[in-house]
């Protein structure tokens, strides 16, 4: 009974819909350069750029030289069919330790960056409903997929910095 009672008592994760544009450009608007993270290495803009790079990789605009096997694949996809959260601390292999030095001049310009890869991501699998594109972690994904992996990045990254 008490374990029910505290289920019931657990907070619901609040995604974050990276589709929803008005949501993501509201979020982000409230980072500045003093922003800190709750946890990671990154800034703002640098968190704000990589969510960026990781959705050209789906649009295919970031060849990621990286093989992942079926059978890791098959272990790994279907966490994205579940209501678990990327581990705080999770970083994929291809990634460097440090932080990527910053792409663009301002955080608005980073955030226009991201919004404009997110309508092409849409585009891009709208154009072609059987296109997979292999994910570095989760191997070949198709748009559902993506999709669903994009809604746990951005959760992971807007908790990062306190957005939701």
């Amino acid at each position: 009974m008490v374990t029910k009672f505290n289920e019931l008592r657990k907070p619901k994760i609040q995604w974050v819909n990276f589709l929803d544009e008005n949501f993501v450009r509201n979020q982000l608007s409230k980072l500045n350069e003093n922003s800190k993270p709750v946890f990671g290495k990154m800034n703002a803009q640098q968190m704000i750029e990589h969510l960026s790079a990781v959705t050209q990789i789906a649009n295919g605009n970031w060849k990621v030289n990286i093989f992942v096997s079926d059978e890791k694949t098959a272990r790994r996809k279907p966490f994205l069919n579940t209501d678990n959260e990327l581990q705080t601390g999770f970083r994929a292999s291809f990634l460097s330790d440090e932080p990527t030095k910053l792409k663009f001049n301002s955080i608005t310009e980073a955030i226009d960056d991201l919004i404009k890869h997110i309508h092409l991501f849409v585009s891009i699998f709208s154009e072609d409903k059987n296109r997979t594109v292999v994910h570095p972690f989760f191997g070949e994904l198709n748009f559902e997929y993506w999709k669903k992996f994009q809604v746990k990045h951005f959760t992971h990254h807007f908790k990062q910095f306190g957005l939701v």
